[in-house]
Parts: C-alpha cells; structure tokens; sequence
C-alpha cells in the first residue's frame, strides 16, 4: 500500500516500549515513515535501531522513578501506586506531553497510543490527526467476565460471577474518573477543547480500532469485548543494539547445567528491596546455578562471590531464556511473554501495576507457580522453587504454549491491522 506517516506513542517501562519498537521496525521495513514517541529518556534505545524518535514530556529516567518507590505500591488492587504514579509524575506536567505530543504528530496520517497516555487523545484532536490505540495489557478493557483487579476468590463466568464483575468495574470507572478527568479536561480547556468524563476508558469506548499486542493462545477473549478490540498475537523484541553484551555471560551459560533466570525486569527493579539476594539463596540452596539480571536498580546489586551466580543489568531474553532451566520474575508482561515463547516454567513474584494479573494468566496456563512480593523470603522462593521444578506438568504445559505460539506472527497481523486502518 501507499507509505504513510505514522507515529507510534507510548509510556512505560522495557515491557511497553519495546513492543513498539518491534512493530515500528516492522512497519519501516514495509515502506512506511515511522516515529517513536516517548519519554526523552528513550532517545538513545530508539534511535540505536536506526528510528525517528520524539520526545514528549520531561526526560524522566529509570532514575528519576526510583526515588518514589509508592509508585510500586500493590495496595487496593495495584490502583495505589497507579494513582501516585500519575499524580507525582505525570498530572503536574500534562500540557508539556500535550504540546510535545501535538508537535510530534503534526502532519502525520495516524497516532497509534498506549491506551494510559491521556495526552494522546488530548493532542490528537488538537491537530487533527487519527487516533487509534495500541497496548500489550488487555486488562484496561472493562469486560463482566474478569474483575479489573485481582481477588481472593475465584467467582467464575456465571450470572453471580459476572454481576460482580460489573460491580467491580463501577467502582474502577468511578475511581478513574475522579483520577483522571480533571487533569485531562484542565489540559483540553487551555487548547478550547470541550469537557470530556470518563476519560480513561476512551481508547476503547470510542470504537476506533484498539489493538491489543497478545495471543489468543494466552489471552481468552471475553464475549463482551466491543469489536473494535483486536488481538493480534505477541510482537516481541529485545536485541538492543545501545546495550552491550555482558562480558562472560555466554560463557557462564555454557560451562554448565542450564541456570535458573531471575529477574525484576526494569520497572519493578526500581526498588528490589532483599529480592535479588533471597532468590539468589533460594537458587544455590538448591544446588541450581543463578543468571541474574538486575535491570535499571538505582543501588548496583553485589552478587555473592559464588561462580554459581552470574549478574548482569541486561541480556535479551530472546536469547537466554530458553537455555535456562526455570525463571523467577515480577510478573511483567514484556518478561513473560518471552519465557512463553521458550517454554520456560515460571515462578511468579507479583508486586504493582499489572503484574498480579499476569501471575494469575501464568497460574492458569498451568506454567508457572506464584508468590505474593510480601512473602518472597528465601525459604518461601526456595520452597516454590522446589515444587516448580519437581513437577514435570510446568515445563510440559510451558513447552505446549510454546508450541501454539511458534505457529502465530504477532508483528505480521499487527502491521495487516495498521494498514487496514491506514486504508480507511
């Protein structure tokens, strides 16, 4: 089809920009003229892989978020530190990503946006360009038959199940609202724009296309999503041209039997609190080898001097996970869905955002075990570990979803999707 100018914008953590990356690189490759919107911090990660790159908002890094760790917090849902993020980070400076977003875009054919940016709908129609959405997290779509956050108890698909799902989803809708719609509407009165409610929720209420990066082998679509919801399969990538290889690692991997992986990813190893050294102990407790990566952590992580303990800030994952024996991790998307695609057993160490839902969507696949952030000691992991490993049902259940995602092209029919959209 003719090339078209588009701008893919997001916000977030390695688990949401590299997707983006993956599908930009993707749609470059067929012909389009493609920017990345994001964070300033970004620019160098973007730019490395031979990409247009804006900045929206102030450069805030890796750094910048660890000196808040509230914005980790697990209370009412995940909603607490959700709700602090915003109002710490983001509300305070909702016009500059506004004005920087609208520059961005100027001129373009089509913003695709991470369905959290409020600013994106804000300057879309300030310069008159398409708005659309794209996400890796299905669990900002309301629907009756999951509850917008984790609970105790299971309620089922039936009549009682999904009533207080709705009930559930009210209460979100409401909290929400009040989070959400007077900051956003503040920013679309300074441009004369008109009043808005419920704001969050128009990625998916509008009926513009909302593609939703993940596998229907993973992910169940609810019979109420509306149809402007696609799932398009994983688009994954992590070969970070501006990281250098960890000196030793390939060498660590090979020397002996396969490593159990741990990792915090980068938003929850923000503050890692005793979480590297526990699971460093729960690993060598049980005569296995430990790869750790350590992510963006603000404190660099001393790891024993034990050459059964390997550390690093990063290593693609695409390439080392399936030479691993398990994982334990925070429950980010971005890491799971790599350890899915290797067929990797998995033992799950929820704490914010969407990681309790991801540890639950692992629980269910049958691949992985999980262990509340709270309750994470050695002994705990070690024990969990234990189990995980004992159990040939998790590796055969990780090496099955394995197989039903080697027969799927996420990035394929995410890039059929946008030229769909940019054929009108």
């Amino acid at each position: 089809m003719t090339s078209a100018t588009v701008v893919l914008a997001t916000m977030g953590s390695w688990g949401d920009i590299f997707p983006v990356i993956g599908l930009a690189k993707g749609l470059t490759d067929t012909g389009h003229d493609v920017h990345v919107a994001a964070s300033p911090a970004y620019e160098e990660l973007v730019t490395g892989e031979g990409l247009s790159f804006s900045g929206i908002g102030p450069p805030l890094g890796f750094s910048d978020y660890a000196s808040d760790p509230k914005i980790l917090s697990g209370r009412l849902g995940g909603f607490a530190g959700f709700a602090h993020l915003f109002r710490r980070f983001i509300f305070p400076v909702l016009d500059r990503y506004v004005d920087d977003l609208a520059t961005a875009i100027r001129g373009a054919d089509l913003l695709l946006a991470h369905p959290a940016l409020v600013a994106a709908p804000v300057a879309a129609e300030r310069e008159g360009v398409q708005w659309d959405t794209i996400s890796v997290f299905p669990g900002l779509i309301p629907t009756a038959y999951a509850a917008p956050a984790p609970t105790r108890v299971e309620l089922g698909s039936g009549s009682i199940g999904r009533a207080s799902h709705r009930a559930a989803w009210s209460v979100a809708r409401f909290n929400m609202s009040r989070l959400f719609d007077g900051p956003v509407n503040r920013s679309r009165r300074r441009l004369g724009l008109s009043a808005v409610s419920d704001c969050f929720f128009a990625p998916v209420e509008s009926g513009r296309p909302y593609l939703v990066m993940a596998s229907p082998a993973v992910i169940d679509r609810p019979p109420d999503w509306p149809s402007n919801v696609t799932l398009t399969g994983f688009v994954t990538w992590d070969r970070v041209s501006s990281f250098p290889d960890p000196h030793g690692l390939e060498e660590f991997i090979c020397t002996g039997d396969p490593p159990v992986l741990v990792t915090l990813g980068a938003s929850s190893s923000l503050d890692p609190q005793h979480f590297y050294r526990h699971a460093v102990e729960a690993v060598t407790g049980l005569g296995r080898r430990a790869l750790v990566l350590t992510g963006p952590t603000p404190s660099p992580v001393e790891p024993p001097d034990d050459p059964r303990v390997f550390s690093a800030a990063f290593a693609p994952l695409s390439s080392i996970a399936s030479r691993s024996l398990a994982a334990i991790h925070h429950g980010g998307v971005g890491t799971a869905v790599e350890l899915l695609g290797a067929g990797l057993p998995q033992l799950v160490v929820p704490r914010a955002f969407d990681q309790p839902q991801t540890a639950i969507r692992m629980q269910r696949l049958g691949v992985a075990r999980t262990l509340p952030w709270g309750r994470a000691s050695t002994e705990r992991l070690a024990r969990e570990l234990a189990a995980l490993l004992g159990d040939r049902a998790y590796r055969e259940a990780a090496v099955a979803v394995q197989d039903r995602l080697a027969g799927e092209d996420g990035l394929r029919n995410s890039i059929a999707v946008v030229d769909s959209i940019l054929r009108g």
